[in-house]
């Protein structure tokens, strides 16, 4: 008897503090789903707003392919590539730029009004007559009209 006048307040002890649950208990937060913004005009100005277009690496190597008119350096950067714009009813204009060599993706993206589209050519020496010479060193790149990046460029 004296056995279990030890051992009960024992086991009620520990099973009152099992069941102790403080006052706050911490909820989870919810974590925010990313989803890659590539391609598809989802532009992200929050990842990369405060990155400016002129101060990357690969702004000496970009021609703007959005504007009006190409320049010549801008059409030899572009080999491998059809250019289709379009300015669509509110007020953004799609480019699409579909793959003429079977190792590109099509891309396409949705710019904001004062957004710009360039593309990056690291080795425009590679892109002579017509063909393409390294798939690896074309991308494109969204710039606002503060020249903040609001989409990054991302390999083909």
């Amino acid at each position: 008897m004296k056995k279990i006048l030890i051992i009960l307040p024992a086991i009620l002890l520990l099973v009152a503090g099992c069941s102790y649950l403080p006052s706050t208990v911490p909820t989870p937060t919810a974590v925010p789903s990313v989803s890659p913004a590539v391609s598809q005009g989802n532009n992200s100005p929050a990842a990369a707003a405060s990155l400016k277009f002129s101060d990357q690496t690969y702004y000496s190597y970009s021609y703007l392919i959005s504007g009006d008119n190409l320049s010549a350096d801008a059409q030899t950067a572009l080999t491998g590539f059809t250019l289709n714009k379009q300015v669509l009813a509110d007020g953004n204009t799609q480019i699409k730029l579909t793959a003429t060599n079977p190792e590109y993706k099509d891309q396409q993206y949705i710019l904001k009004p004062g957004e710009q589209l360039y593309f990056i050519e690291k080795f425009l020496g590679d892109d002579q007559g017509g063909k393409e010479g390294n798939i690896l060193d074309d991308m494109a790149v969204v710039v606002d009209a503060q020249d903040n990046v609001v989409q990054a460029p991302v390999s083909w």
